[in-house]
């Protein structure tokens, strides 16, 4: 029964060719460069965060590993080659779990949030709110295992991978596990995006431009599981051989070269953008958190709320000042102010001008 022939289930973003080695080497650089930021912010002592974004610093460090590896396999084979199972294997599993996790990096900062909220400020005038506090908490805390409803799927059926290719059984259950995985991240995302939305302007001193940006990162890994959904159907006869017979690379494979290039915009380009947006941001300053966000379930250890004392206000907690967006945003803001100021002074007359007006409405009078 395993000796016949069988469909498997087609590697998502098809099998590592020579064309694949250009844009490898590209993903691999500008996910390398985009720990740079992250770094800055984390040795600044005003803009560091030892929780927040760490999940998305060790992504980028992990796909600078996965894409050296595609890169090495595209560049340099022969039709008829057997590529290495486990590195194809890496990739597909990193490429299907990936992007699950920036909903649990959305899930935290959220959490600093809506904690947030909760604490008492002179200067905006709440009040302490203890059990709006204890529910949030308990929230963000259920939010956060609702991604292994996601992760654990696609964990489980790539784990049926190797032996995709000699066992049906196991083909099948990559197949259907994989749908599950995708579905369930895609249906995730657009719940906690519509929640939010809903929550935005009814939860009393939650900060809009922290709902805003959390929106736009669940936005776009919603295309990542979307583009998943629409070509995890194709099956292949072959796993990890390149074939040397015509077709040169069998139907569905998503192999083509425009099957690749849809690939790398709707996978490979939303994440690598997530993954810049996220660590280019100063998350403390849009969240308006500590260095810790809020990660312990009560006030006595640790949160938001071990920040005010027992009670007494502490300056910069729960107070909404002026926005940091890290090196990269304000740099783009300040072009912009400049661009805007110089646009005003231009349509604004001149000191000479307006004089030369009173003269010449003097005269006529």
């Amino acid at each position: 029964m395993s000796d016949q022939p069988h469909k498997i289930p087609s590697l998502v973003g098809g099998f590592p060719t020579q064309a694949d080695f250009a844009p490898s080497i590209i993903f691999a650089v500008a996910y390398g460069l985009s720990v740079i930021p992250f770094l800055i912010r984390f040795w600044n002592p005003n803009t560091r965060t030892y929780l927040l974004g760490i999940g998305t610093f060790a992504y980028a460090v992990e796909r600078v590993v996965v894409w050296s590896i595609r890169a090495a396999q595209s560049h340099d084979h022969h039709l008829g080659e057997t590529l290495s199972k486990g590195r194809l294997v890496y990739q597909q599993v990193s490429f299907a779990l990936g992007f699950i996790g920036f909903g649990s990096d959305c899930v935290a900062f959220m959490r600093a949030a809506m904690v947030n909220t909760t604490l008492e400020d002179p200067k905006r005038g709440s009040i302490d709110k203890p059990r709006d506090r204890f529910w949030y908490r308990r929230a963000a805390d259920l939010a956060g295992l609702l991604w292994l409803i996601a992760s654990v799927p696609g964990a489980i059926g790539y784990s049926k991978m190797p032996g995709a290719a000699a066992h049906p059984e196991d083909a099948d259950k990559l197949f259907r596990l994989r749908y599950v995985s995708s579905a369930a991240a895609l249906f995730l995302f657009y719940f906690f995006f519509i929640l939010l939305r809903y929550v935005r302007n009814r939860v009393e001193w939650l900060d809009r431009r922290a709902v805003d940006c959390t929106c736009a990162i669940l936005s776009l890994a919603s295309v990542v599981a979307i583009y998943r959904l629409s070509v995890i159907h194709n099956t292949t006869s072959v796993l990890n051989v390149l074939p040397s017979t015509p077709p040169l690379y069998p139907p569905g494979s998503l192999t083509t070269t425009a099957s690749k290039a849809t690939f790398y915009i709707f996978h490979a380009l939303p994440e690598l953008i997530i993954a810049w947006a996220i660590q280019c941001l100063n998350i403390r300053s849009i969240y308006n958190t500590g260095p810790w966000g809020d990660w312990q379930g009560t006030d006595d250890r640790g949160g938001i709320a071990r920040l005010r004392q027992n009670g007494v206000y502490v300056d910069g907690v729960g107070v909404q000042g002026p926005v940091n967006w890290g090196p990269i945003g304000n740099w783009i803001n300040k072009r912009r102010e400049a661009k805007a100021a110089k646009s005003l002074e231009t349509d604004r007359p001149t000191a000479s001008a307006r004089t030369g007006s009173q003269v010449e409405l003097t005269e006529t009078v």
